[in-house]
């Protein structure tokens, strides 16, 4: 998917996912940096020995039992968990418990993203399983499909859907990589934001909770997004979750299955087990992308820029390019920045009138404060709204790649290409940072 071919004194850095081709003089260029992952798994032989063999919990058919109603949580398509490989493998063991999908609804956890897609759906839960299941798109604005269970401790109002909250036996479908705030992805957060109210995830991601220092990728202990969105998810009551980890091109790498704690930490550790990177030298220019399916909007693409921000010095660029498709995926974002002055006006007005998917803002934001320049390139937002973020912006990634060169004042720039940095936890090596 990634490459990088030296010749006649150039780097070509090669995208196929997004047909992109970057060149840089050897002399500039640092490489081509990506985790090394653990081979695929086999299917289906994998996956049915982890739903056989559960951490924390009996079998899913034994837990099944006398149960007359299932909710099965599964993620949306900017996810891109592969969801269609284990919904035969639910209602597989489902059946054994005597349970028929026509008694399993399956719920969209879109949080406050967009409804999905017919299509979409089909490509979730499986073309054979769509008309089987009942499939229905979480609202987190509908007040009338929403049950309060109560505050958690740190105030958050626990409104779930009512598809879930009625049904007797809860299963979540994810996947786990590092989160830019929430540490990891995947367990509790199927629950809060997935099929949580509006106000839940505005309390959640409120900007006092975002701008906490162990608010950040790989860091779960003391976090205190993670552990409301853990308290929300007890109150609930989860019985069962399937928590896979996957590889740069969207295949299961590991499948763990069990108690809502048991599996996920399961899970983070095997992502520990890879995904943590120690950089040498700090980069002046680094060249990123999210990936699938991040790229589907520019809300979701950032995510590269947040996990690259603690080791990026000031007056350094980060160059992103991703092809968001839907856009900008969200208006709240741009609301702080319209008519702002600078960037500390922006982090004022968010602080001061916070409403939900501004989080992202804030956090590109906090990157600008550092005093590193960001450069996008995508076809499917404009200049102008960049501009108005105080981002700059370039026609293609080659034109950005030589602006940044431009920016950094100094003989031969160092240029670091590191395509989902996002799904990396990536540090600086201490004699470095001295």
């Amino acid at each position: 998917m990634y490459s990088l071919v030296r010749k006649n004194g150039t780097e070509t850095f090669r995208d196929d996912l997004e047909d992109v081709t970057i060149s840089t003089p050897v002399k500039n260029c640092l490489g081509l940096l990506q985790i090394r992952e653990p081979s695929p798994l086999s299917w289906p032989e994998d996956f049915s020995s982890a739903f056989a063999s559960p951490i924390g919990t009996p079998p899913l058919r034994e837990l099944g039992a006398g149960v007359k109603r299932v909710a099965v949580i599964v993620s949306d398509s900017t996810r891109g968990v592969p969801t269609s490989a284990v919904m035969p493998m639910i209602l597989k063991e489902l059946a054994f418990a005597n349970i028929p999908p026509q008694k399993v609804t399956v719920v969209i956890a879109t949080g406050v993203h967009r409804p999905a897609t017919s299509e979409e759906i089909s490509a979730i839960v499986g073309i054979d399983n769509a008309d089987k299941v009942k499939v229905v798109n979480h609202d987190a604005f509908a007040a009338h499909e929403l049950v309060n269970l109560g505050n958690t401790s740190y105030g958050t109002p626990v409104e779930v859907n009512r598809h879930v909250y009625e049904a007797e036996l809860r299963i979540i479908v994810g996947k786990v990589e590092p989160h830019e705030f929430a540490g990891f992805s995947g367990g509790r957060k199927s629950i809060l934001p997935g099929i949580a109210g509006e106000s839940a995830i505005r309390h959640n991601h409120r900007p006092e909770m975002l701008m906490s220092p162990i608010a950040r990728p790989g860091q779960l202990e003391g976090n205190p997004v993670h552990l409301d969105m853990l308290e929300a998810a007890q109150k609930l009551g989860v019985q069962f979750t399937i928590n896979m980890v996957l590889n740069k091109s969207e295949e299961t790498i590991g499948i763990f299955t069990g108690g809502l704690q048991e599996a996920h930490l399961a899970a983070v550790q095997f992502m520990r087990s890879f995904c943590q990177i120690t950089l040498n030298q700090q980069p002046d220019v680094i060249v990123t992308t999210p990936g699938k399916p991040l790229n589907i909007d520019f809300y979701q693409s950032v995510k590269p820029l947040i996990a690259l921000a603690p080791v990026m010095a000031p007056g350094s660029v980060l160059v992103l390019y991703s092809f968001c498709r839907d856009g900008l995926g969200t208006t709240d974002m741009l609301i702080p920045y319209e008519g702002a002055k600078n960037i500390d006006e922006v982090i004022s007005r968010l602080k001061s009138d916070y409403r939900i998917q501004m989080d992202h803002a804030l956090l590109i934001g906090k990157i600008l404060q550092q005093g590193v320049h960001i450069i996008i390139t995508t076809p499917h937002v404009s200049s102008a709204v960049l501009e108005k973020m105080f981002l700059a912006s370039a026609n293609s990634p080659q034109e950005a790649l030589n602006q940044a060169l431009q920016i950094i004042k100094k003989p031969n720039p160092s240029v670091l290409f590191f395509p989902q940095p996002q799904r990396a936890l990536t540090v600086l090596n201490q004699a470095t940072t001295k």
